[in-house]
C-alpha cells in the first residue's frame, strides 16, 4: 500500500529528472552547457582549428617541430592532460555513494574512468616520454615504434579501439543531438543521463571533418590538409570525451542534489 502512495506523490510533484534508478516521467537536465558557455565548447574547437590550419600553412617546419612530435609535441602533450583532467573527474564519481548504489551508472563510470588511463598512459608510453628509458629487445620487437605501449603493437589494442571510438563521437555527437532536437522525447528518457549534449556536436563535427578530410587526400582527391591528421583527430575526440565527463558529472550532481532535497519523490 505504501508504492501506490509514493506513486501518486511522484506524479503530484511531476515529471522528474532522468535517473535510470526510478521509472517515469523525466524532464530534461538543465545543467548542460548552453550558449554562456560557448566558450569552452564552441570556442576551443574552433580557434584549435583556426591555428592548427594558420601554423601549418604559414610555418610549416615549425609545426613539424613543435605540433606534432611523439611525446613532447604540443599536440600530444595537450591530449595527455586532457584525458588527465577527464581521469581525475571519473575517478571522484567512482567515490559518490550516489554512483556507487547504481549498477549501470557505476558500470559507466568505470568503463570512463578506465579508457582515460589507458589512453594518457598510452600516449605518454606509460612514462617513458617523461622519464626515457630504454624499451625491453623482446618489446620492441613488436612493437613498431620501439615504444613501451600497447598501441604500437596490434590492432586491437590501436585501430579496433579508436574505431570505435570514431564511430560513438560521430554518432553520439551528430546523430543524437540532431535527433533529439526533432524530438524532446530523447532528452528525458530513462538512459538521457548518458546521451551526449549537443554543446560537444562542434567538437564531434571538427573531429569527423578532418577524418574525411583525410580519407579525401589518402584517395588522391584532395590535397593534405594537415601534417598527420590522426593526430587532431584525437586531440578533438579527447576533448570530446572531457566534455561528456563535465557533462556527465553535472547531471549526476543534479540528480544527487533532487535526491537529497527530497523534490524528485524518491521510492
Amino acid at each position: 500500500m505504501l508504492k501506490p502512495r509514493l506513486e501518486t506523490g511522484r506524479q503530484r510533484a511531476g515529471p522528474h529528472l532522468p535517473d535510470p534508478a526510478t521509472v517515469g516521467p523525466y524532464r530534461p537536465f538543465t545543467t548542460d552547457p548552453g550558449w554562456k558557455e560557448a566558450w569552452w565548447w564552441l570556442g576551443v574547437p574552433v580557434l584549435v582549428a583556426i591555428w592548427l590550419l594558420a601554423t601549418w600553412h604559414v610555418a610549416p617546419a615549425w609545426y613539424s617541430k613543435w605540433v606534432i612530435p611523439e611525446g613532447y609535441g604540443i599536440l600530444e602533450f595537450c591530449q595527455f592532460l586532457t584525458v588527465l583532467i577527464g581521469l581525475a573527474l571519473a575517478v571522484r564519481l567512482l567515490f559518490s555513494p550516489f554512483v556507487r548504489k547504481r549498477p549501470f551508472v557505476l558500470t559507466i563510470t568505470i568503463i570512463s574512468e578506465l579508457s582515460c588511463l589507458y589512453i594518457a598512459g598510452e600516449e605518454m608510453s606509460w612514462g617513458q616520454h617523461f622519464f626515457h628509458w630504454n624499451t625491453p629487445e623482446y618489446w620492441a620487437a613488436v612493437n613498431r615504434q620501439e615504444e613501451t605501449n600497447l598501441h604500437n603493437t596490434y590492432a586491437i589494442f590501436e585501430k579496433w579501439p579508436r574505431a570505435i571510438l570514431e564511430l560513438g563521437v560521430g554518432i553520439g555527437g551528430i546523430l543524437v543531438p540532431l535527433a533529439a532536437a526533432f524530438f524532446p522525447r530523447i532528452g528525458s528518457n530513462r538512459l538521457s543521463l548518458f546521451l551526449p549534449p549537443a554543446a560537444l556536436m562542434p567538437a564531434a563535427i571538427a573531429a569527423m571533418a578532418v577524418k574525411l578530410a583525410d580519407l579525401a587526400h589518402q584517395s588522391g582527391v584532395t590535397g593534405e590538409l594537415l601534417q598527420r591528421p590522426s593526430e587532431v583527430i584525437e586531440s578533438y575526440l579527447y576533448f570530446f570525451i572531457l566534455g561528456y565527463l563535465i557533462v556527465y558529472t553535472r547531471r549526476l550532481e543534479a540528480l544527487e542534489a533532487a535526491e537529497r532535497s527530497g523534490q524528485e519523490g524518491w521510492a
